[in-house]
C-alpha cells in the first residue's frame, strides 16, 4: 500500500481540517495515511475536528510539530512516503529553510498542494509542487499561469432526507412553532456574523442561531458583538451535532462577505448545508463563479441592500408565496414584416391566452391589425435600431454540389437586430411594470406555449428571485438566451439602460465589458453580478423549453450577395434564408449589357439556399426583388470589371462538381517563322504545347522594324537612336514594344479567359502538364492579389521583390526582365490596353513597370526559356547571359 503523508498548518474546527477529515474517511482503505499537525492552536477548546482526525488516524502515524519545524524532514525521512501533501501551501505557514529542504529537487516523492485561499498573489509563490489539487475553480483561474497539473477536488455533497423537524427541534430545546435561522462559522469579519446579528435585531419574530466558536485572537471582533446580542439570538459555540442544526431548522443565513485581501474560496457549510437541504440565502461572491446558480434551495442576498435582505428573508420562510396568474404577462417580442410571421405571431398569442395569460406584442416596424385585434397590448418603436455584428463575420454552408462562404461584412449582410430585440424587451417590460404586473415571461414569437406547467415551475422560481435564465456558450464567450426568459418587470427595467441609436448600443459592451454586442452576450455581463437569479444550467434549459413551447424557427437570418468562385471568370449570385416557415417571393433577374437575359420566381416557404453560375462576359446587374403581402424589397448588384476584381471580399463559391476548362489563347509574336532556326524551334514546341493542353494558338508575325523610332510619343526621347546601345531606344525596342501591345490590343482577346503572350524564340521548358496547371494557378493568384501580369520565363532573384510571396509567386516584382512570356487575365486587361492608349512607349520590359506602373507577378520556377541566337533587339548573337543563365535553353 502507498503511503501518503498530511501535512496539515492547523487542525483546529474549521473549513480547512473538515476537508482533511473528509479525504482521510474516502482515502484511508487505498493508502497508508500518516499525517503532520504543524502546530496545535486549538487550545483544547476547539477541537471537535481535530478530534475527528485523531479517531481516523492511527496514533503511531499522528504528528504534532513543536517548536522544532525540522522534525517535518525527520518524519519524512522515516516515513518514506510516496506523496507528500500539503492542505494549504507552504508560503502561508512553512518556516522558508524547511520547506527549501522538502522541496528539494531530487526528492523521491511526490508533492501535492492544496489551497484554502483565494487572494495569494501567484507572483509570490516560491515553492513549486508537482500538481496542485484545489477546492474551486477559482483558484484555477487564480493558478492559471503556473505551468503545473491543476485538478479541481470538490468537497462532496451527499443529500441527507431531513428528519421531523418538530421532532428534533424539540430536542434542541427550541420552540417548532418559530421560524429558526442559522448560521455556522468561526466568529470572523469575514465571516460576517455581525450583518446576521443586525438582521436578528430588525426581525424580532425569528429565531437566529450561531454555530461557531470565537477564538481569542478575534476576540476583538465578537466580544462586542456578544455584549449587544440581540434575545431572539443564541450562541451555541462549537458543536459536535451540527446536523441537527442543519435538519431541522428553516433557513441556513450565510452573510460571509470576505474582502480583497481576504477573500472566501469555497466554504464548506454552504455544501453542507445542501446536503441537508436546508434553503439558504447567501451572497453570491465573485470567488463562486456562480457555481451555485444551479440549485434550486440556494438564493442570494443582495449587495448593500439590507432591506431588500430583509423581504428576501420573510420570502424564504413565508408559507407558499404566491402570485396570481393574473398577476402574470407574456412579453412577445415580433417583427411582423411578412406574411409568415404575423401568422407565427398570431399564433403565438393565442397559444399564450388560451393558457390563460395577457400578452404584450412589442415591434419595431408597425403591427399589422390582425395582431393588434389579438393581442392585449401593443408596444410599437418606430426608431429601428440596428448596428453591426461585432463577433460573427463569416457564414458557411456545405453540400454535396458546392460550398459557399459569405463574408458578412462584404454586401452589408452582417446587420444585426439585436438592439431593436433589446428596445422591445425594454418597452415590453416598462409597459408590464406600468400595468402591475408582478411576473413577466419574454418570448420570441417563433415559440408556441404548449405546456403550462412548464411555465408555473419558472413562477416558482420568480417567487424567491427577479430573474430566471438560461446558460448559453456561444464562441464569443459566456451567454444568457434570450428567446425565452422570466423577470420582475420593474427590477428588469431598472437594470437597462436604454438606447436610441446603434452606437449607443454598442456603447454596452464598454459599459458591462461583454467580449462582442450580441445581445445574449451583453446579457449575461449585465446580469452577471445579480444576487436574485436563477440561471438553468444550458442543457437542461433547452429540454426544458422544448417540453414548454413548439419552436417554429423564424431566425431572420438571410444573406443575398454576388460570391467570387473557383470556376475561373465566374460569379455566383447566392442567397440563404434560414426561416423554417416562410412566405415570400423572389424574383431573380439577370441583365447583360442592359439586356434581361434570366428571370426566375421563386417561392420562399421554408429554409431556402439559391445560387447561380455566370460566366463574366460583359457588364451584369443581378436583382432579387423579394415580395409578400406586408412587403417589398429589392437588392440589387451592379457587376463591372472592378466589383468583379473585388469578390473576393464578398465570399467564396466553391464548385464541387466538374469544373470548365478555362479558354485561354496563347498569341506567338514573331517575324519569319519560316526562315528563322530559333523562330521554328518555338514554332514547333509552342504548338505541341498548345495541342497537348488545348490552347488555342495564334501566330502573329510582325514586321522588323528598322527606321528611327518616333520621339513624339517616347518616354525617353532623348534615349531614341538608330543603333542598340546602352540603355539607348532602337529601332528593335520599338518594334518590340508594337509587337506586344498590338497582341494585348487584339479585338477577341475579350473571348477569352485570359492570354498568353510568348516570345518568338522562348520553347516550353518544363512538362506541358506541369505548365497548365500552373497556368490555372497563376490566373486565379493574380485574381486573389490584383496582379496585372504574371510571368512564368524571368528570374526573380536579383529583382526588387515588392510585395509577398504568395504560393509560388512573387508578387509586385520590379523589373520585369526578360518580358518573354507572361499571362493576362481578361478582368485585367481593358486596364492595360487603356495604359497602352494613354502613355509614351519605351522598351516593353521597362514600359511594364516605370511608365504603365503595371502590378506583375514573378513565378519562382522558369517554365520558359529563350533560344540562343541572333537578337533582333540588341543586334548581336545573345545566349547564357552571365546575369541570368537559366533563362536560356542549352
Amino acid at each position: 500500500m502507498k503511503k501518503l503523508l498530511y501535512v496539515a498548518p492547523h487542525l483546529s474546527t474549521g473549513g480547512l481540517p473538515q476537508y482533511l477529515v473528509k479525504k482521510v474517511e474516502l482515502l484511508k482503505q487505498e493508502f497508508e495515511i500518516h499525517l503532520v499537525e504543524w502546530v496545535d492552536c486549538t487550545g483544547g477548546v476547539l477541537v471537535v475536528t481535530r478530534n475527528k482526525l485523531v479517531d481516523l488516524v492511527d496514533s503511531d502515524k499522528f504528528y504534532t510539530l513543536q517548536e522544532n519545524k525540522f522534525k517535518l524532514l525527520d518524519i519524512v525521512n522515516k516515513v518514506k512516503p510516496d506523496i507528500v501533501h500539503l492542505e494549504e501551501i507552504p508560503e502561508f505557514f512553512m518556516d522558508s529553510e524547511v520547506a527549501q529542504k522538502l522541496y528539494n529537487p531530487n526528492r523521491d516523492y511526490y508533492i501535492v498542494e492544496t489551497s484554502h485561499d483565494s487572494s495569494f498573489n501567484t507572483d509570490n509563490k516560491r515553492f513549486f509542487p508537482d500538481k496542485f489539487m484545489f477546492v474551486s475553480n477559482w483558484q484555477i483561474q487564480q493558478y492559471k499561469d503556473l505551468d503545473i497539473p491543476k485538478v479541481l477536488v470538490e468537497y462532496p455533497i451527499e443529500y441527507i432526507d431531513r428528519p421531523n423537524r418538530e421532532k428534533v427541534l424539540k430536542e434542541l430545546g427550541l420552540d417548532p412553532n418559530k421560524k429558526h435561522i442559522l448560521h455556522v462559522g468561526l466568529f470572523t469579519p469575514r465571516k460576517n456574523q455581525a450583518e446576521f446579528f443586525e438582521y436578528a435585531k430588525a426581525l424580532p419574530e425569528y429565531e437566529f442561531h450561531c454555530l461557531g466558536n470565537q477564538a481569542d485572537n478575534f476576540k476583538h471582533y465578537w466580544e462586542p458583538l456578544m455584549k449587544d446580542k440581540p434575545d431572539n439570538l443564541t450562541w451555541w459555540n462549537e458543536r459536535t451535532d451540527v446536523d441537527r442544526f442543519y435538519q431541522s431548522m428553516d433557513l441556513f443565513l450565510f452573510t460571509s462577505r470576505g474582502t480583497a485581501n481576504d477573500k472566501e474560496t469555497m466554504p464548506l457549510v454552504i455544501r453542507e448545508a445542501l446536503s441537508y437541504q436546508i434553503p439558504q440565502l447567501l451572497y453570491n461572491l465573485p470567488v463562486y463563479l456562480n457555481y451555485f446558480d444551479k440549485f434550486n434551495t440556494i438564493n442570494y442576498l443582495e449587495f448593500d441592500n439590507f432591506d431588500k435582505n430583509c423581504e428576501l428573508i420573510k420570502l424564504q420562510l413565508s408559507d407558499n408565496p404566491v402570485v396570481e396568474q393574473y398577476d402574470e404577462v407574456f412579453i412577445i417580442s415580433t417583427y411582423p414584416a411578412t406574411d409568415s410571421v404575423v401568422n407565427t405571431t398570431l399564433d403565438c398569442v393565442k397559444a399564450v391566452q388560451k393558457h390563460g395569460y395577457k400578452a404584450i406584442l412589442t415591434s419595431h416596424i408597425p403591427i399589422p391589425e390582425v395582431l393588434q385585434k389579438q393581442a392585449d397590448y401593443c408596444v410599437v418603436d418606430k426608431n429601428n435600431v440596428l448596428t453591426k455584428h461585432t463577433f460573427y463575420t463569416n457564414f458557411y454552408w456545405n453540400s454535396d454540389q458546392y460550398n459557399a462562404t459569405v463574408n458578412l461584412k462584404g454586401e452589408g449582410n452582417d446587420v444585426y437586430h439585436g438592439p431593436a430585440v433589446y428596445t422591445n424587451n425594454y418597452n415590453g417590460a416598462a409597459l408590464a411594470s406600468q400595468l402591475g404586473f408582478e411576473k413577466a415571461y419574454f418570448l420570441n414569437y417563433d415559440y408556441i406555449l404548449k405546456n403550462k406547467e412548464g411555465i408555473q415551475n419558472v413562477s416558482q422560481i420568480l417567487n424567491k428571485k427577479d430573474f430566471y435564465f438560461g446558460k448559453h456558450h456561444p464562441a464569443e464567450g459566456d451567454a444568457l438566451y434570450t428567446y425565452f426568459f422570466a423577470a420582475n418587470p420593474r427590477v428588469f427595467h431598472s437594470k437597462l439602460y436604454p438606447i436610441i441609436t446603434g452606437k449607443g448600443y454598442d456603447l454596452l459592451m464598454e459599459i458591462y465589458g461583454s467580449e462582442s454586442n450580441g445581445l445574449e452576450n451583453l446579457f449575461h455581463h449585465i446580469f452577471k453580478n445579480e444576487g436574485s437569479i436563477y440561471r438553468e444550467e444550458e442543457s437542461v434549459f433547452e429540454s426544458k423549453t422544448k417540453e414548454i413551447f413548439n419552436f417554429k424557427d423564424f431566425s431572420r437570418v438571410e444573406y443575398f450577395t454576388i460570391l467570387s468562385t473557383n470556376v475561373p471568370n465566374h460569379f455566383a449570385p447566392y442567397f440563404y434564408i434560414s426561416n423554417s416557415k416562410d412566405s415570400r417571393t423572389v424574383y431573380y433577374k439577370v441583365y447583360k449589357d442592359n439586356e434581361l437575359i434570366i428571370e426566375r420566381t421563386l417561392n420562399v416557404d421554408q429554409k431556402y439556399s439559391f445560387w447561380d453560375l455566370l460566366k463574366f462576359d460583359g457588364e451584369y446587374e443581378v436583382k432579387f426583388e423579394i415580395q409578400d403581402e406586408y412587403s417589398t424589397e429589392t437588392k440589387t448588384f451592379k457587376i463591372d470589371q472592378k466589383y468583379f476584381n473585388n469578390l473576393p471580399q464578398n465570399g467564396v463559391f466553391e464548385w464541387k462538381g466538374e469544373i470548365p476548362k478555362p479558354k485561354i489563347k496563347l498569341m506567338h509574336l514573331v517575324t519569319d517563322p519560316y526562315n528563322n532556326p530559333k523562330e521554328i524551334k518555338s514554332v514547333d514546341n509552342i504548338k505541341k504545347f498548345c495541342k497537348a493542353t488545348d490552347i488555342e494558338y495564334e501566330q502573329r508575325v510582325n514586321r522588323i522594324w528598322t527606321e528611327l523610332p518616333p520621339k513624339d510619343t517616347c518616354n525617353r526621347p532623348d534615349d531614341v537612336q538608330d543603333k542598340p546601345g546602352y540603355y539607348k531606344l532602337a529601332p528593335g525596342h520599338y518594334g518590340c514594344f508594337v509587337a506586344h501591345t498590338d497582341a494585348i490590343l487584339a479585338e477577341n482577346n475579350k473571348d477569352y479567359d485570359y492570354v498568353l503572350i510568348f516570345e518568338g524564340d522562348v520553347i516550353v521548358d518544363s512538362n506541358y502538364q506541369e505548365l497548365y496547371d500552373a497556368l490555372i494557378r497563376f490566373s486565379r493568384l493574380a485574381e486573389e492579389n490584383d496582379q496585372d501580369i504574371i510571368g512564368f520565363g524571368n528570374p526573380f532573384k536579383n529583382r526588387n521583390l515588392n510585395g509577398p510571396k504568395v504560393e509560388d509567386v512573387y508578387t509586385d516584382v520590379t523589373p520585369f526582365i526578360p518580358a518573354q512570356s507572361y499571362l493576362i487575365n481578361r478582368s485585367k486587361l481593358l486596364y492595360i490596353q487603356d495604359k497602352i492608349r494613354t502613355t509614351p512607349w519605351d522598351a516593353f520590359d521597362m514600359w511594364v513597370c516605370n511608365v504603365a506602373r503595371l502590378r506583375v507577378g514573378t513565378a519562382e520556377k522558369i517554365y520558359t526559356k529563350h533560344l540562343p541566337g541572333f537578337s533582333i533587339i540588341e543586334q548581336e548573337f545573345k545566349g547564357m547571359d552571365e546575369n541570368s543563365p537559366e533563362i536560356y535553353a542549352k
